[in-house]
């Protein structure tokens, strides 16, 4: 029976949802009126240094600003091939950059920064219940995959699954 039990899924009851979402050059996406009068609660690094996500929890929901959901490069035009990022800070934000924020002989890419609002429904609760942590975060991760009719495990290993992880630890570390 203890063997067993090594190898099941706990059963999960939480419901991923994508409340809203706005792609790049859409108008910016407004606080859910659900969270009226309701405070971030944390913040949880998406990419390190870079994006952080704000946190609200209401009752046993978790609602997640997410500010680089899912984003993409800018393909640059072919005669670009090769340009320095100075030249594309010029032409995407009409400046140019001094050196010391961007070197004329760095190459990248343009991000065309995608935002959501996520809502994972009674996350609090299943948390606070004792299931493995990570049996929740494979759980959000195939609804999440679902949801966008990705591959199973696409999210394997990736930035969006260590997310998901902070978020259940960070949740676990301030409910008890």
């Amino acid at each position: 029976m203890f063997v067993r039990k090594l190898f099941e899924e706990e059963n999960i009851n939480i419901e991923f949802t994508l409340y809203s979402f706005r792609k790049y050059g859409e108008p910016k996406l407004k606080k859910p009126k659900e969270l009226n009068n309701i405070k971030q609660t944390l913040s949880v690094d998406y990419i390190p240094k870079k994006c952080k996500c704000q946190i609200y929890i209401k009752g046993n929901d978790v609602w997640i600003k997410h500010k680089d959901y899912f984003s993409s490069a800018i393909p640059p035009e072919s005669h670009e091939l090769g340009m320095p990022l100075n030249y594309f800070a010029e032409k995407y934000l009409g400046k140019n950059r001094p050196a010391k924020f961007i070197y004329h002989d760095a190459w990248g890419s343009v991000i065309a920064r995608n935002e959501a609002w996520i809502v994972v429904r009674n996350l609090v609760n299943e948390i606070q219940s004792g299931k493995f942590e990570l049996d929740i975060v494979n759980k959000i991760c195939r609804q999440q995959e679902k949801y966008h009719q990705l591959e199973k495990y696409e999210l394997y290993s990736t930035d969006m699954e260590r997310f998901w992880e902070n978020v259940v630890k960070k949740i676990k570390n301030i409910k008890q």
